[in-house]
C-alpha cells in the first residue's frame, strides 16, 4: 500500500493486488449485480433470440426422414468352387467403414441422380434441398452406372449431387455390419425413393464392378495365357536346337557320346584281353623253343601243316631206319632216305619260325588295335567333356522350358474359372431392408425447437451480458475506484434524470441543489465533499476539482459544493481555475464575459478583493476568470501558492475548478499545491486507462490526498455504483430524501 501524504491530509492508494481478494470462482453478488445492471439487455438479446428462434420453428417446412438398410456379407460362400478373382471382403471392421464412405461418396449419389433423375428437378438445381415439391423418379427405377464412361457428368448433375450429398446421411450401427441410410426431403415419397435408389446403386455398383474386374481379370489371363504358350513353344524349340548344335541328342536316356564312350570302353577292355592273350602265347612259344620242344608249341600243334610235315617225318624216319638195317651209311638209298628225313625236318623248323612269326604279328595287330582305341577313346572322353560344360546350358534351358510349360498350364486353368466366374457375379452385400414411407415429420419438432430456443435465448443473452461487460472498459463500480485506480471512493453523485423528481429533472443541477437541498443529490455532494473537506476549527483549505477528460461534471460538482457549504453558513469562494473554458464563469457569472480578474491577481495587477464577485444566490465568492491571451505562463508555482496563502487566510474552504488532467499542463500545479484534490469520473463513460493515467499523473505532480467520485450515476440501476455503494440501499431511505 502506498501513501500520498503532505501537510494535514493523508491520502491512501491501494493498488489492485492488496485492494482484491483472489477468489477461486467469482462472487455471486457481483455476478447478479452485473445482471440486474444489464437486465434491459439481456431481455432485448433473449428476446430477438427466442423470436428468432420461435420465428423459424414455426415458419420451417416439415422435413421427412426415410432410412433403408444394407447388409455387409464378408467372405460369402462361392456358387461354384473356383478361386474368385475379385476377393470377398474380410470380417474386418474397418472394412465396413470402408464401405460407409464408398455409399456416401460422389459417385453413389452421381448414379442417384441419373437413375431418379434428380437433375431435372427444382429443388436439385439450387441450395433447396430440403424443399418439397416433385416427388422424382420412383425408386424401382433401373439401376444406373455412375462409372459409365459414355454418360458424362454434366454441371446440372454435379450441382444435384452436391445437394444429395448434403441430404442423405450414411452411418454404421454401432459394430454390426449393418449400414444405414437416411435421406431427408421435404417430400416423403421423394426422401423414401433417394434412400432406397442409394442402397439399389451401391448393390448394383459392386456387382459391376466385380464383373468389370473378373472380366478384366479373363481377357488379361487368356491373352497372358496365349503368350505363355507361344513362349513355352519357343523354349521346347530352343532345346531341342541347342541339343543338336551342341551333339546332345540322346537315345535310350543317354547322349551319344556317352553312347560312343562307353562302347569305347567295352572295346578297349575286349582288346587289353586279346592281346594278353596273344602275348601269353608268343611268351609260350618263345619258353619251349628256348627249352627245345618246339614241336609241343601249342601253335605248332594246333598247324595242320606241321602234322603233315610229322606224318612225313616219321615216315622217312622209319624209312632210314629200314634202310640203315640193310645199308650201310654211304648206301645211296640211305643217303637219299637222311636227305628226305632232313628235308622234311627242315620244313617242320621252317614252319615253326612261321608260326612264331605269326604270333609275333598277332601281338603288334592286338598292340595296335588297342592303341587304336585308346586314341578313340581319348577323343571321347574330350567330346564328353565338351558335352558336359554344353549340358550346364542344356540344362538351363530344360529348367526355363519347364516353367514355361508350368506357368502356362497355371494360367489356361485360371483362364478357365476366370470365364466361369464372369458369368456369375456377386455382391459383397444385400439390401437389409427397404426404406418405407414416413408417417410424420422429424422437423420442426415444436415444443422441442421452442424449448432449445428458450434455453439458447438465455444462453445468447447472458453471453451478450457477459460480452457487454467484458468490453465495458469503462468506471462503473466502487471497486473500479479502489481496485483499478488505487483511489479514494468519494462516493457517487446520481444523475437528475433518474434522482430527480419528474418535474425537476431538467433543472440545472446548480439550481436544483438549492430547491431541494434534502434531496438525494444534495446529500450525495455532501457526502463526497466529507472526504475532502476539513471540519471548521482546522483553518483554510484548498480543494480541487478536475477529471481526466471533459464533460465529466467537474464543473457542476465544483459549484453544487460550493453552494452547499456556503447556505450551509461556511466561507467558501470558488476559483475558476480552467483558463481555457472558464466554465464556472459563464455558468454563475454570464454577464461578466471575458474577464481576466485571476490572471490580474496572479500578475499583481488587482487586489484579491476587489477581484472577488458574490454569488447572486448564496453567501458564495466567485473569482472568475479568461482565457490568457499571450503566451506567458500565468500559473506558476510561486503564483499559485501565494494565490492559495491569501484565499486561506479569508476563506474556510478555497475550491478550485480545473482543466482536465490529461489534456492541460495547468492543472498538475493547481492540484500539487492544493490541500486535496477531487476526480471525476463519468459513470460508464470514463475509460478505466484515462482514469489511470491522469491519477499517474496526478500522483507524479504530488497531490496530497485524492479521492475519486462517479458523477451522473443512474441509480434506479440495481447496485449501479456496486454493493459496497450507498445507492444499494437507496430503497431503505426513500423517506429520508426530499427529491
Amino acid at each position: 500500500m502506498a501513501s500520498i501524504a503532505s501537510g494535514d491530509g493523508v491520502g491512501f492508494v491501494r493498488t489492485a493486488g492488496e485492494a482484491r481478494r483472489t477468489r477461486l470462482l467469482p462472487d455471486p453478488r457481483h455476478v447478479w449485480m452485473v445482471f440486474r445492471r444489464r437486465q434491459w439487455l439481456f431481455a432485448i438479446v433473449a428476446g430477438l433470440a427466442f423470436s428468432a428462434v420461435a420465428a423459424a420453428v414455426l415458419l420451417a417446412r416439415p422435413v421427412y426422414v426415410a432410412t433403408a438398410s444394407v447388409l455387409i456379407e464378408p467372405r460369402k460362400a462361392d456358387t461354384i468352387d473356383l478361386q474368385s478373382v475379385v476377393q470377398g471382403l474380410p470380417a474386418d471392421t474397418n472394412v465396413v467403414d470402408t464401405q460407409t464412405q464408398i455409399m456416401a461418396s460422389p459417385a453413389t449419389s452421381l448414379a442417384v441422380v441419373r437413375q431418379l433423375h434428380l437433375d431435372r428437378e427444382p429443388d436439385f438445381t439450387g441450395d433447396a434441398g430440403l424443399r418439397g415439391g416433385a416427388k422424382g423418379a420412383p425408386s424401382s427405377a433401373q439401376p444406373v452406372s455412375s462409372q459409365d464412361p459414355d454418360q458424362a457428368m454434366s454441371a446440372a448433375e454435379r450441382r444435384a449431387s452436391a445437394i444429395l450429398q448434403k441430404i442423405v446421411t450414411v452411418r454404421r450401427q454401432g459394430l454390426t455390419y449393418v449400414i444405414d441410410i437416411a435421406a431427408r426431403s421435404g417430400d416423403p415419397r421423394r426422401a423414401t425413393n433417394i434412400a432406397n435408389a442409394y442402397a439399389s446403386q451401391y448393390i448394383a455398383m459392386q456387382v459391376a464392378h466385380r464383373a468389370g474386374v473378373t472380366e478384366q481379370a479373363s481377357q488379361f489371363v487368356s491373352r497372358r495365357a496365349d503368350d505363355l504358350r507361344q513362349q513355352a513353344v519357343a523354349d521346347d524349340a530352343a532345346v531341342q536346337n541347342y541339343m543338336i548344335a551342341h551333339n546332345l541328342m540322346s537315345a535310350e536316356g543317354a547322349t551319344m557320346a556317352e553312347q560312343e564312350a562307353s562302347q569305347l570302353n567295352q572295346q578297349i577292355t575286349q582288346a587289353q584281353a586279346t592281346l594278353a592273350q596273344e602275348r601269353g602265347k608268343l611268351a609260350a612259344a618263345r619258353a619251349q623253343l628256348s627249352r627245345g620242344g618246339g614241336s609241343d608249341i601249342g601253335a605248332v600243334l594246333a598247324s595242320e601243316t606241321i602234322r603233315a610235315l610229322r606224318s612225313q617225318e616219321a615216315v622217312a624216319s622209319a624209312e632210314v631206319a629200314s634202310l640203315a638195317s640193310h645199308y650201310g651209311d654211304s648206301h645211296p638209298e640211305m643217303k637219299r632216305a637222311r636227305q628226305n628225313l632232313a628235308d622234311i625236318r627242315g620244313q617242320i623248323a621252317a614252319e615253326q619260325e612261321r608260326i612264331i612269326s605269326t604270333l609275333q604279328a598277332n601281338v603288334q595287330v592286338a598292340e595296335s588295335g588297342l592303341e587304336s582305341l585308346l586314341a578313340s577313346r581319348s577323343h571321347a572322353r574330350t567330346a564328353l567333356a565338351t558335352n558336359g560344360t554344353a549340358q550346364v546350358g542344356l540344362l538351363e534351358l530344360q529348367r526355363k522350358a519347364e516353367a514355361s510349360r508350368t506357368i502356362y498350364s497355371a494360367f489356361l486353368q485360371r483362364a478357365k474359372e476366370t470365364s466361369a466366374a464372369a458369368n456369375l457375379p456377386q455382391a459383397d452385400a444385400s439390401i437389409s431392408s427397404l426404406a418405407r414411407l414416413p408417417d410424420y415429420p422429424v422437423w420442426p419438432n415444436y415444443r422441442l425447437g421452442l424449448a432449445l430456443g428458450a434455453v439458447g435465448a438465455i444462453i445468447v443473452g447472458l453471453l451478450a451480458v457477459g460480452l457487454a461487460e467484458y468490453l465495458d472498459g469503462s468506471i462503473v463500480t466502487r471497486e473500479d475506484v479502489e481496485s483499478q485506480l488505487g483511489a479514494t471512493y468519494a462516493g457517487a453523485l446520481p444523475d437528475l434524470r433518474t434522482s430527480a423528481g419528474r418535474e425537476h429533472r431538467q433543472t440545472a443541477p446548480h439550481l436544483y441543489i438549492l430547491e431541494r437541498p434534502f434531496s438525494v443529490f444534495a446529500e450525495a455532494v455532501r457526502a463526497a465533499g466529507a472526504v475532502v473537506v476539513r471540519s471548521k476549527d482546522r483553518g483554510g483549505q484548498v480543494i480541487a476539482v478536475t477529471s481526466a477528460l471533459p464533460r465529466e461534471g467537474k464543473t457542476t460538482f465544483s459549484i453544487c459544493l460550493a453552494r452547499i457549504l456556503a447556505a450551509g453558513g461556511r466561507k467558501v469562494v470558488l476559483v475558476d481555475g480552467d483558463l481555457r473554458r472558464h466554465s464556472v464563469t459563464s455558468t454563475l457569472l454570464p454577464e461578466l464575459g471575458a474577464d481576466e480578474r485571476l490572471l490580474a491577481v496572479l500578475e499583481g495587477r488587482l487586489p484579491l478583493d476587489d477581484a472577488l464577485v458574490r454569488d447572486p444566490l448564496v453567501p458564495l465568492m466567485v473569482l472568475p476568470t479568461a482565457g490568457p491571451t499571450g503566451t506567458e505562463d500565468y500559473l506558476t508555482d510561486d503564483r499559485v501558492k501565494a494565490l492559495y496563502a491569501a484565499l486561506r487566510e479569508r476563506f474556510e474552504v478555497v475550491i478550485v475548478d480545473t482543466a482536465p488532467v490529461l489534456g492541460v499542463v495547468d492543472t498538475r500545479r493547481l492540484t500539487t499545491h492544493a490541500d486535496a484534490t477531487m476526480m471525476l469520473c463519468r459513470w460508464r463513460k470514463t475509460a478505466i486507462r484515462a482514469a489511470q493515467a491522469a491519477v499517474d499523473i496526478l500522483d507524479q505532480a504530488g497531490v496530497r490526498t485524492l479521492a475519486v467520485s462517479l458523477s451522473q450515476v443512474n441509480i434506479r440501476q440495481y447496485a449501479s455504483a456496486g454493493h459496497n455503494d450507498v445507492y444499494g440501499y437507496q430503497q431503505k431511505f426513500a423517506g429520508y430524501y426530499v427529491s
